[in-house]
């Protein structure tokens, strides 16, 4: 039995690996997962679903093994020159590009188009396991997007009786709902330094304007231009706090629970934690409302799984891959984990604990990958920092976007953006 080992801080797993059956000749493949699922209900369903799939066919026998995120990615990095890899392997979706340039992960595009079910999957999600040739490596297990959070009792005071609908309309609604004598703003989002920032920025430098969408490879256009400069003004005016540079996804989301905001970009996650609203007000969740009526833009987060470099029993591996995100079982895992299934035909028979879980579905038809790209930590930097130089800096935001275009460029001139 061919053994990889994580090369660094993992005692653990060593023992574990050691301790493995030995099968005879003509028992299943011992193949080796690596997971940094740790909230209780993720983490006992991929064990409890690995050891089904195990019970389920004799060709491959799954070892899941979870693995912090930071120290899986750190061994990532290590396993691309060394070898010590796992068979499957977990990937936060923007990081996958990138792994998959290091060699990483396997092409396994040809296995997957004969499987003939690609076409159920969300594009943005899909598009994620791919390369800049639209080459495969994986397929998304789970994801989320962003969605628009609204105090319905805040809007009726400033007469509205509804959410918005385009982004004209958000921008009269934001400066209508803000109160300064009462300490609440129009509205919340995280615009800090990170890649979390990056993650709620990118669906108003997205926006579609008059027809035009665009993404980060042409950040200079109007739509992006006017998207953060819609965020910029909301900031000077004092719509929203200057202190948004320095949330996180879960501060804008208290800021709102907690009445001093009357509108926030919120995630499908967030939706587990409105029972700290409870009958403080009303609340709704619409579609964000990033460019004319009728349209919208999201991003999406959620992860992957891969086959890595030198798997054993690759087809064994990806029948895995098939049987874990089937209808069937996206369907099941959003009700286990409170997550979107990334097949539509899925979500068809998913029963929703919330109300808003159809508006974050919804929009999933709209929400688009970070990327994906090999260099997209770089490419996020520069959005953020672009963003960070108007909200702090006063910046004009077509001076800004035109600063991290200087950066992006030479990236996707030399590889594009699939």
């Amino acid at each position: 039995m061919k053994k990889r080992l994580l090369t660094t801080g993992i005692a653990a797993m060593s023992l574990m690996v050691s301790a493995m059956p030995v099968y005879a000749e003509g028992s299943p493949t011992e193949v080796t997962l690596w997971h940094y699922f740790d909230a209780s209900a993720d983490a006992q369903a991929i064990v409890e679903w690995v050891d089904e799939y195990n019970s389920l066919q004799s060709d491959i026998h799954i070892n899941c093994t979870y693995v912090s995120r930071e120290e899986l990615m750190n061994q990532y990095t290590i396993g691309a020159l060394s070898g010590e890899l796992p068979d499957i392997g977990m990937v936060d979706s923007p990081d996958m590009a990138s792994y998959i340039s290091l060699g990483v992960f396997e092409d396994i595009t040809s296995q997957l188009e004969e499987w003939g079910e690609l076409d159920q999957f969300y594009e943005g999600p899909l598009s994620s396991c791919m390369d800049s040739e639209g080459k495969l490596y994986g397929l998304p297990q789970n994801t989320n997007c962003l969605a628009l959070a609204c105090n319905m009792d805040v809007l009726a005071e400033a007469g509205y009786d509804h959410v918005p609908a385009s982004l004209d309309e958000f921008k009269e609604m934001v400066a209508a709902t803000t109160n300064a004598d009462n300490d609440v703003y129009g509205f919340a989002m995280c615009c800090i330094s990170t890649e979390e920032g990056t993650f709620q920025l990118l669906p108003w430098l997205r926006s579609e304007l008059n027809g035009e969408s665009v993404n980060v490879d042409n950040l200079t256009a109007e739509s992006a231009i006017n998207g953060l400069t819609v965020l910029g003004d909301f900031v000077a005016n004092g719509y929203m706090s200057k202190e948004c540079v320095n949330w996180t996804q879960a501060d804008a989301f208290n800021q709102f629970a907690a009445g001093k905001a009357a509108l926030a970009e919120v995630g499908t996650w967030h939706l587990a934690q409105t029972d700290t609203i409870g009958d403080a007000f009303k609340y709704e969740f619409c579609m964000l409302p990033t460019g004319d009526a009728g349209t919208s833009t999201s991003t999406i987060g959620g992860e992957n799984f891969g086959i890595c470099s030198g798997a054993e029993n690759i087809e064994g591996c990806v029948d895995f891959l098939k049987w874990l995100c089937s209808k069937e079982k996206e369907g099941e895992w959003a009700v286990t984990a409170g997550k979107i299934p990334t097949r539509q035909d899925a979500t068809a028979d998913y029963t929703y604990e919330q109300e808003g879980f159809q508006v974050f579905v919804d929009e999933m038809n709209f929400a688009q990958a970070r990327g994906p790209h090999a260099e997209w930590p770089t490419i996020s930097e520069a959005v953020y920092t672009a963003s960070q130089s108007v909200f702090v800096d006063g910046t004009a935001p077509a001076d800004a976007l035109a600063a991290a275009m200087e950066k992006i460029t030479p990236i996707v001139e030399e590889t594009p953006l699939p």
